[in-house]
């Protein structure tokens, strides 16, 4: 199972709604079982050790891939972030 943390500057409003966007599409694609979703601050996505990848609408640089989310916001590139996620979703499955 991978863990993907979903993450914004504070935490709450922009990473819900792209939280949202990716639950529908992985309901869609039969994938929600096989991910455990975490949301936060881009400060606290730092301090974590236990995610596979980021989905972010804000800049972050790790060392886990990061998946930028903004495209889920304007609609314009999101079926882009929804392959990004696919993808990393089934690595190494």
């Amino acid at each position: 199972m991978k863990h993907i943390m979903i993450c914004c500057g504070a935490g709450v409003a922009t990473s819900t709604v792209a939280l949202n966007k990716l639950q529908d599409f992985l309901k869609k694609e039969d994938l929600l079982s096989k991910v455990r979703i975490s949301q936060g601050t881009v400060a606290e996505v730092k301090t974590r050790d236990d995610i596979d990848f980021i989905v972010s609408t804000s800049p972050v640089s790790l060392n886990v891939p990061v998946v930028n989310a903004l495209p889920l916001l304007t609609g314009i590139g999101a079926d882009k972030v929804f392959t990004n996620v696919k993808e990393l979703i089934l690595a190494g499955s």
